[in-house]
């Protein structure tokens, strides 16, 4: 006998604020302050839940994806997948992996707008293309 296929209505879509749900308060009100911040610099920005990653993606209609804020226990991390290209000179981005960088935030204080502005910015800048970024990381 063939399984039976669940009805459409039995699919949720997640948001991010799923995403969210069970952080610490701390925690979601860091996520929503970057929330914020990444759409007030890039208002055409399309916000993305991603359960396997346990994140929230930022996609640019022409750029692609940009940026991701990723809920930890007692922090958050604002990641770049391509931060080693990204100029950081606030030196904001942590990592030493090939290509991922990430901004680790415990605290409010520790947003420091403009420069993590600086780092949407230049995500955006980088070509739309993925083959075009790791050719550029291959010949950094």
């Amino acid at each position: 006998m063939a399984k039976k296929r669940p009805s459409r209505g039995a699919c949720e879509i997640l948001t991010p604020e799923h995403i969210l749900t069970g952080h610490t308060p701390e925690v979601r009100e860091l996520s929503e302050t970057l929330r914020k911040l990444v759409k007030a610099e890039v208002p055409e920005a399309i916000e993305v839940a991603y359960p396997s990653w346990h994140g929230i993606g930022y996609h640019h209609p022409i750029c692609g994806y940009f940026c991701a804020i990723f809920p930890v226990t007692d922090y958050v991390k604002l990641g770049f997948e391509y931060g080693i290209l990204l100029p950081d000179p606030e030196g904001l981005l942590t990592g030493d992996g090939k290509q991922v960088r990430y901004v680790n935030i415990w605290q409010r204080a520790e947003i420091r707008e403009k420069a993590i502005a600086g780092l949407i910015q230049g995500a955006l800048s980088l070509p739309p293309e993925r083959d075009a970024k790791l050719w550029m990381i291959k010949n950094k």
